[in-house]
């Protein structure tokens, strides 16, 4: 009867983990026109909707020729701004594209239909870290939760504004999430999503041109499905899901991922602390201490079962966490 329980257990987390699923943010392009009096009615009205979703969203503005080649954000990169509005063959502003999919004005993305996008998922989360100042190194994380999405598919990122204060010809003053430049190509890079359990690791450079403000600057990437333009999920470093690792005492890297035969942690510096390993359920499969003397960590983990896993770093209530995959 105990190895039957067993046995049911094992099969009901099995299939827990293949049906896993990733929080799905509303990924919306704001295609607009600083000198476009439409826009300068309806986005007001827009961002005070959103205030009312934050973290639930990703947020881009364009800026296309169209009404008027006038536009200061449009002329500061033409060609990008242009490519993005030529991919959705966008004609008019203000357009906002949701999850690549749906064409909507910024006047009827209202509180009812944000509400009905609420809560949907994805097998797919990005997970996005930055570090550096003006010369920024961008790591991304895309981990495939549940089965893998059939489809071919590219990634995406981009150099985002977060606000950006200037007076407009349409009125107006505060600018929201205003594209710069691509990090990735600009057609994007073509991404083999891993299988159920695994992740791909990439990693971008982004220079922060002097014009721009520094403290405002961030990375947004998205996963977007060739063929049908459907945007399976997106990430930046303010996302909830996205800190895995806490700005604290120490950081460590994991040497090879996925792991083969044993989990390698390299410390920035020998602390005293423990690790735990825990499972995607949050169950712990290991504990033990660090080395006092030395900022290397071997684990034997040859007997683990094929899967995503975490490992915790922990001195006193500081603590780091990263996910891994066993192979």
């Amino acid at each position: 009867m105990i190895k039957r329980l067993s046995l049911l257990i094992l099969l009901v987390l099995s299939v827990l983990f293949i049906n896993a699923q990733a929080k799905r943010y509303i990924f919306m392009e704001h295609f607009t026109n600083t000198w476009c009096s439409i826009c300068g009615s309806q986005n007001p009205k827009f961002y005070s909707v959103l205030k009312n979703y934050e973290g639930n969203y990703h947020h881009m503005t364009i800026h296309p020729s169209f009404p008027y080649n006038q536009c200061p954000l449009y002329n500061a990169n033409k060609t990008e701004n242009s490519l993005r509005a030529n991919y959705y063959s966008v004609s008019s502003t203000p357009t906002i594209i949701i999850n690549g999919l749906t064409s909507k004005s910024a006047s009827s993305v209202n509180a009812a239909y944000l509400n009905s996008e609420l809560g949907k998922t994805s097998p797919i989360q990005l997970i996005v870290k930055e570090t550096g100042t003006s010369n920024r190194s961008i790591s991304v994380e895309v981990l495939t939760l549940g089965n893998k999405p059939a489809g071919t598919y590219k990634i995406y990122a981009a150099a985002l504004e977060k606000v950006l204060n200037f007076n407009a010809q349409n009125g107006e003053k505060v600018h929201q999430n205003v594209f710069r430049k691509f990090v990735s190509s600009a057609d994007g890079d073509v991404i083999n999503l891993a299988e159920a359990g695994g992740v791909i690791n990439l990693n971008y450079n982004l220079n922060i041109d002097p014009t721009w403000v520094e403290s405002q600057m961030y990375v947004l990437v998205w996963v977007q499905n060739i063929n049908t333009k459907e945007v399976m999920n997106s990430g930046n470093k303010f996302d909830i899901t996205s800190s895995v690792s806490s700005p604290i005492y120490t950081n460590f890297q994991i040497l090879t991922n996925p792991v083969k035969q044993n989990l390698v942690l390299q410390l920035d510096r020998p602390i005293t602390g423990e690790y735990i390993i825990s499972n995607i359920m949050g169950q712990t499969i290991e504990h033990g201490y660090l080395p006092t003397n030395s900022n290397r960590l071997d684990v034997l983990v040859s007997n683990y079962k094929k899967g995503m896993y975490l490992v915790r770093i922990q001195s006193g209530n500081l603590k780091t966490t990263k996910r891994w995959v066993k192979d």
